[in-house]
């Protein structure tokens, strides 16, 4: 399918895997968005949206707890199959792939099949309640998803890079602080974003890159509190109410430069009767709802 000018088409795909957490068993949470409608209701909303299935990835990947990362290299395999199966998505103008069912890790992925789509100013807004920008380390074992920001801003063995430079990642919404030196790395937390209130703190964001930039929007679930959001991976007790992220994420829906969106760390096994994934539903049907 080929967007209409001016019009993005949304392309929903399943990440059937959680290799990049911290514990393996929610390997089918798309199916949730699914049951809650998200295609019809982002075509009631107005959007050009079509479900392409999910990521083809392996099911033998291994699981193990050996340092310094997680299951590795279960996490770089997946990368690579989702930075191939979206590639030819972003080749088409327009066309935008919506990841539903990920972990954070697969940050790495897209932003990898973006570069290698040809975005010269690739800038990442990382929605979420955690910096996930904790280095490797040869001692501990970490989940690739709390490596997440490292590896993206870091010459490393575990992804072909190039990496991003701290100015192209701005992290939203958190309330668990950096673990890592960064500077220069954007930077909107939880206080900030109550301080100016949510579309404003979305607008500075926005304003605050090039108009040529290429924006993936990694919007992990955990930002909101436990109480609003308890089907959350690792679930924060402090953090954004629904109305709040709703505004935040809806504003910067809403700009013309988003390539990727990617929702995060949804774990269908807290949310037996699904009604957690419908109210992400919600909040992204009404995000880019057409006015």
């Amino acid at each position: 399918m080929c967007a209409s000018p001016g019009v993005p088409t949304y392309h929903i795909l399943g990440v059937p895997l959680r290799s990049g957490s911290l514990y393996p068993g929610n390997e089918n949470d798309a199916q949730a968005y699914r049951d809650a409608h998200l295609l019809a209701r982002l075509q009631a909303a107005g959007c050009q949206a079509i479900d392409d299935g999910d990521v083809a990835i392996p099911s033998y990947l291994p699981h193990h707890s050996i340092p310094p990362i997680r299951s590795w290299p279960g996490p770089r395999i997946a990368w690579d199959c989702v930075s191939d199966r979206i590639a030819p998505i972003l080749q088409r103008p327009g066309n935008v792939p919506l990841l539903i069912g990920c972990d954070c890790s697969v940050v790495v992925g897209t932003t990898q099949a973006l570069l290698r789509a040809g975005a010269k100013d690739v800038h990442v807004f990382y929605v979420d309640g955690d910096f996930d920008d904790a280095p490797p380390d040869p001692a501990r074992c970490q989940s690739a998803a709390s490596l997440a920001v490292w590896l993206l801003t870091h010459s490393s063995p575990f992804w072909t890079g190039p990496p991003l430079g701290p100015e192209q990642v701005t992290v939203i919404g958190w309330s668990n602080p950096a673990r890592s030196e960064n500077p220069g790395m954007g930077s909107i937390s939880l206080a900030d974003v109550r301080r100016a209130g949510p579309r404003e703190a979305a607008r500075q964001a926005l304003a605050g890159i090039p108009p040529s930039a290429a924006i993936l929007l990694h919007f992990d679930i955990d930002v909101f509190e436990t109480h609003a959001m308890p089907a959350a991976y690792f679930p924060h007790a402090q953090g954004l109410s629904l109305p709040e992220g709703a505004e935040l994420v809806g504003a910067l829906l809403k700009d013309p430069r988003i390539r990727i969106v990617e929702i995060s760390e949804y774990a269908a096994l807290r949310d037996l009767d699904q009604s957690h994934a419908g109210k992400i539903v919600d909040l992204l049907s009404d995000g880019l709802k057409k006015n």
